[in-house]
């Protein structure tokens, strides 16, 4: 399994260090290009792969491709490209790009897969949708899913919900962040130090997913169990019912997916 990743910025390390740390490959079989060729060596030599000055050399050896560049760069990559792009298996991380600009792009001779990885997979903690092309062979997707469960989990998606998932799972941790400094706010108002309620707000937000992930009751159902009536946590959600939470939560997911929409008309050719 030769790898080509076009791309040296943090999605693209992200994935370099899952792909090692699991085992699936090894850094000879990894070969890393930049938009500058010194940028490359510097990157492939801390990660521990084979750098390329110049995006052609690095996808000599390759069948898998991940293409990580700068969405604004992501058609001119292809097409400088795709004379050496046939016949492999490309991977996009690049958001707001549609499957039909890149199958332009490069010339029609790959095998597509768009992705949408979320932040923490630089923690191999990740979530990535992986939304495949009618041109993918089920070896090709299972691929795929294989690579991203090394920096977490792979979710099957149609490419039609890209942009629902940027929301959710792109948009959501920081959405999820500011719930917890609220909660860390809370907290010191109540006396307790910063580090103190860092710890105890973080420590809220990973059990709610704990709970979520390791349940097959909904969120609703798992609520109800640590909601006893008339006591705190009641009080607690009452005055966020008061505040229409869940409907301002909702709103900025229609938000940010309305926003991941427009975005990718700036892409998009002709």
């Amino acid at each position: 399994m030769n790898i080509a990743i076009l791309g040296g910025g943090r999605m693209g390390g992200a994935l370099i260090r899952g792909l090692l740390a699991a085992g699936i490959t090894t850094g000879d079989k990894i070969t890393l290009s930049s938009s500058s060729g010194e940028k490359a060596s510097q990157a492939a030599a801390d990660l521990g792969v084979t750098p390329a000055a110049t995006n052609a050399e690095a996808l000599k050896k390759a069948s898998i491709v991940f293409l990580c560049v700068k969405p604004a760069k992501a058609l001119a990559v292809l097409e400088e490209n795709a004379p050496h792009l046939a016949g492999k298996l490309l991977i996009s991380v690049v958001a707001g790009v549609k499957s039909s600009d890149l199958l332009k792009a490069s010339g029609g001779g790959v095998r597509l897969i768009r992705s949408m990885p979320n932040t923490a997979v630089r923690l191999r903690r990740g979530i990535t949708a992986i939304a495949p092309d009618a041109s993918v062979t089920e070896d090709d997707l299972m691929t795929a899913q294989r690579l991203f469960s090394s920096v977490g989990r792979a979710v099957v998606v149609r490419e039609e919900y890209l942009d629902t998932v940027t929301a959710v799972s792109g948009s959501g941790p920081a959405f999820a962040l500011l719930m917890l400094e609220a909660l860390m706010q809370g907290g010191i108002e109540g006396g307790l130090s910063e580090e103190q309620s860092r710890i105890f707000a973080s420590g809220a937000l990973e059990a709610a997913a704990a709970l979520t992930a390791g349940s097959e009751n909904s969120p609703l159902a798992l609520r109800a169990e640590i909601t006893s009536p008339g006591g705190t946590t009641a009080a607690g959600l009452q005055v966020l019912e008061d505040s229409d939470f869940t409907s301002a939560v909702r709103g900025a997911v229609r938000a940010a997916r309305s926003r991941s929409a427009e975005l990718s008309y700036q892409f998009q050719k002709g």
